[in-house]
């Protein structure tokens, strides 16, 4: 036959009773710190659904400014291409190193083994 413990006891104990007895300290204490556990695990939470859309919103930037980068060379003639040493066929080539796109958060910090 198992027995709970005093501490366990604490823990099953309202806050506060009906009657006007006093509240127990230890079970205000549990609560206090699931109340902070809480709040730093949603400002986690938000602030990672904050970096995912920031990510997102910078490679949708650098999509579309890619794109138009491409449509503008594309715009121009064979003459004014080779005037700035690009090809009809080295137009995406070109808007591509222009415009990198991160493969994760830390591209400019990671390197290829």
């Amino acid at each position: 036959m198992n027995r709970i413990t005093t501490a366990e006891a604490a823990l099953l104990m309202p806050l506060s009773s009906n009657h006007g007895a006093p509240r127990n300290a230890e079970a205000e204490r549990i609560e206090t710190i699931l109340a902070e556990a809480r709040q730093a695990r949603d400002a986690a939470l938000a602030e990672r659904i904050k970096g995912f859309f920031q990510t997102l919103r910078g490679a949708l930037t650098a999509i579309r400014t890619r794109r138009e980068t491409i449509e503008q060379l594309r715009g121009l003639s064979d003459r004014e291409l080779a005037d700035i040493g690009i090809t009809r066929g080295g137009i995406i080539a070109t808007a591509t190193a222009a415009t990198p796109l991160a493969a994760n958060d830390q591209a400019a910090t990671q390197n290829a083994a």
